[in-house]
């Protein structure tokens, strides 16, 4: 398999991107942690050194190989093929849009807790099922789809909206939007 290009947490937010997982921990002693985007661990590692109290146990998925155990492949294909009901928490930390893995997860009902990483990439281009779900048509967006990219945080929220999310947790900066939300069981 072809590594991917590796992309870092941005340093401006790595205390905010911990804090909000220390703030979605369920009231639990020991808590099952999927993580889509697993890179090196970083932010799982340090939410477990804040949390010593916690056993905090973490399924790691990543395109890339890195020196820990973990599903390396396509997480599309891993979430598709799991029982994720059997986790506290998935961690979708992607460099992008991660509604793709998000459509995976409603269709199986997850219940339970939800990080994301939105960013509005390169030309701020949004995934189809983000403007689908904000009432725009396929005819629409293949005609000319740029115009639908301004403000995309508030589309994606919308979509979430639209899939029963009710509240949703962010910090956000320009086109970075860091959150969570709680799909009830």
């Amino acid at each position: 398999m072809k590594p991917v290009i590796k992309t870092n947490n941005d340093p401006i937010f790595l205390q905010g991107k911990v804090l909000l997982r220390i703030q979605s921990l369920p009231d639990k002693k020991e808590i099952k942690v999927l993580e889509a985007f697993g890179g090196e661990g970083v932010l799982w590692g340090m939410v477990k050194e804040r949390c010593p109290d916690r056993t905090i146990r973490i399924l790691s998925m990543d395109k890339n190989l890195y020196k820990k155990v973990q599903l390396q492949g396509d997480n599309l294909k891993f979430l598709k093929g799991m029982n994720l009901n059997e986790f506290d928490i998935i961690d979708l930390d992607a460099w992008g849009c991660p509604a793709p893995q998000l459509e995976i997860v409603f269709k199986k009902q997850y219940r339970g807790v939800i990080h994301c990483t939105m960013i509005q990439t390169m030309l701020g281009a949004l995934p189809n099922i983000v403007l689908e779900a904000n009432g725009y048509s396929k005819a629409m967006f293949r005609k000319i789809k740029s115009i639908f990219y301004k403000d995309g945080i508030t589309k994606f929220l919308n979509y979430l909206s639209f899939n029963g999310v009710k509240k949703v947790n962010i910090i956000s900066h320009d086109r970075k939007n860091y959150l969570w939300f709680n799909l009830d069981k």
